[in-house]
């Protein structure tokens, strides 16, 4: 019997790219306009909370290692519908922030965050609901932000509406969007202002909403792309209120929707350009206690949630900090999983999962490959006294800048190695990045029923023995095989729904 032929990894690789950017057409991302978006030009972002100023004011922040610092936040007023000023005692914190901030960096950019009221969660979305639906009030709100802004020294506005509930919902954001969009360009040329507000809005981690009343609830792509400088995505606290034990974070995860991955690929998929997104990291981590010590790993039975933290005050959520005192105990044994890219402890029958300095390092290469903004730290004031998260950060993206994963946008002809999750491991494949520019990202594309089968079939066939797949380039099978013939007749390749996340990235 002949032996089957074997093709070059990268050749059939190129040829599945040429055969998608002819079969897909409009459907694949294009790269930004103006060549940036990569970590050169990129955002490193955090969100300070007035709630930290007690144990992490703005004044112990390293504002050296942000490009951007958000205050979070000030909320919307249910009568009058215009921005709620801040309570009292928070009132000299925000006057005080910009201007705190710029002495520790004078090129750091200050955001005033607006969002629903994390205490009256219901009440407060009632209310951007309500003024979202009407021209006058979106007046009054946008007026009100603009002001608010320029009177306390910051450099742009954030939306932080968590979450618009229907699809009426979604249309009125559009509109505010590009009604605030356009008085800030207006506020801007009537003051002879140098420089406009920024304007961004903090977003579900995909851009579907999971598990609303609405199931067909998606956010307007064209109106966040269009008036957005950028949106920054919630990809993290996936899995509050579990009773096993889970990463509250993943990279990646092969079972379900709720991962890093599925989020950013389902916004680039969407058609947001990646020069638009910014990748949320956690600075914070879960906890739980077991019902049985002996199991300890990811998806053990839980009996509580952990005790409530001096910092984040609720239980089952632990700042970094403190998960840094549990590991200089000695007692603790730290676990690194590769398949979800995260890290989880036990001490004693308390079990934490959280983002540590590795896991931020690789979570930030996959945002720079995936030619992102940026990324933005939940919270600041989480981080240790020695701004570890935050410093790993930081070095991390000015290495992949360095590296030159931020060309792509421009078209460069730089040899890319991607890096592939397969079987918990990491493969490399050599491809030349500019045959593949604006295509990397969007390879978790919708497909029918027959891809489904196909799909499924080839997951058994490929991920099961090891063998790693690159946007479906098989380097193991011939061109004859049904598995791959199939695969070829179809025009969307990879199931939107449920993506192969431990066979390919």
């Amino acid at each position: 019997m002949a032996r089957p032929r074997r093709f070059s990894l990268t050749v059939s690789l190129i040829s599945l790219v040429e055969f998608l950017s002819l079969t897909s057409g409009s459907t694949l991302q294009q790269p930004c306009a103006d060549g940036g978006g990569g970590p050169a030009a990129g955002v490193r972002a955090g969100y300070w909370s007035p709630s930290s100023s007690r144990y992490s004011p703005v004044s112990s922040i390293d504002a050296s290692l942000f490009t951007h610092l958000y205050y979070s936040s000030v909320s919307i007023d249910e009568a009058s519908y215009a921005v709620a000023p801040p309570p009292a005692d928070e009132a000299p914190l925000l006057a005080a922030f910009s201007s705190t901030v710029k002495s520790g960096s004078p090129s750091a950019k200050t955001m005033l965050s607006i969002g629903t009221d994390e205490y009256r969660v219901d009440v407060s979305n009632a209310a951007f609901s309500r003024m979202a639906s009407d021209r006058s009030l979106r007046g009054v709100f946008i007026n009100s932000s603009v002001e608010l802004a320029r009177a306390n020294g910051f450099d742009g506005l954030d939306l932080s509406w968590i979450f618009p509930a229907t699809q009426m919902d979604m249309v009125n954001l559009g509109v505010l969007l590009a009604e605030w969009r356009a008085k800030i360009t207006e506020e801007s040329a009537t003051n002879s202002l140098s420089e406009p507000l920024l304007l961004t809005a903090t977003l579900y981690f995909s851009n579907h909403l999971f598990d609303m009343p609405d199931s067909n609830l998606d956010y307007p792509i064209d109106d966040i792309s269009s008036n957005l400088d950028w949106a920054n995505i919630l990809t993290f606290g996936f899995h509050g209120g579990s009773n096993v034990t889970t990463v509250d974070a993943p990279l990646y995860d092969a079972t379900s929707h709720f991962s890093v991955s599925y989020g950013v690929i389902s916004w680039l998929d969407a058609g947001v350009p990646p020069c638009k997104l910014v990748m949320g990291i956690p600075l914070f981590g879960r906890s739980w206690f077991l019902r049985n010590k002996a199991k300890n790993g990811i998806g053990s039975p839980a009996a509580a949630a952990g005790t409530k933290q001096r910092k984040s005050n609720q239980t089952g959520i632990i700042a970094y900090a403190e998960v840094e005192e549990y590991m200089d105990t000695g007692s603790t044994v730290v676990t690194y999983d590769s398949q979800s890219v995260a890290e989880y402890f036990c001490n004693g029958d308390l079990w934490v999962s959280f983002d540590s300095a590795q896991v931020v390092q690789k979570k930030l290469e996959f945002a720079a490959r995936s030619q992102l903004l940026g990324y933005f730290l939940w919270t600041v004031g989480f981080d240790d006294s020695n701004s570890t998260i935050s410093k790993q950060a930081t070095e991390s993206w000015h290495q992949y800048a360095q590296d030159g994963f931020g060309t792509m946008h421009a078209g460069g002809s730089n040899q890319e190695a991607l890096i592939v999750p397969s079987r918990g491991e990491e493969a490399q494949a050599t491809v030349e990045s500019s045959r593949l520019s604006g295509l990397i990202p969007r390879h978790d594309i919708l497909c029918g029923g027959d891809a489904r089968r196909i799909l499924a079939e080839l997951k058994k066939k490929t991920c099961e023995v090891g063998v790693t797949l690159l946007l479906l380039a098989i380097e193991t099978t011939t061109p004859e095989d049904p598995i791959v013939a199939g695969l070829m007749a179809v025009r969307r390749f990879l199931c939107y729904e449920r993506p192969l996340a431990g066979c390919i990235l």
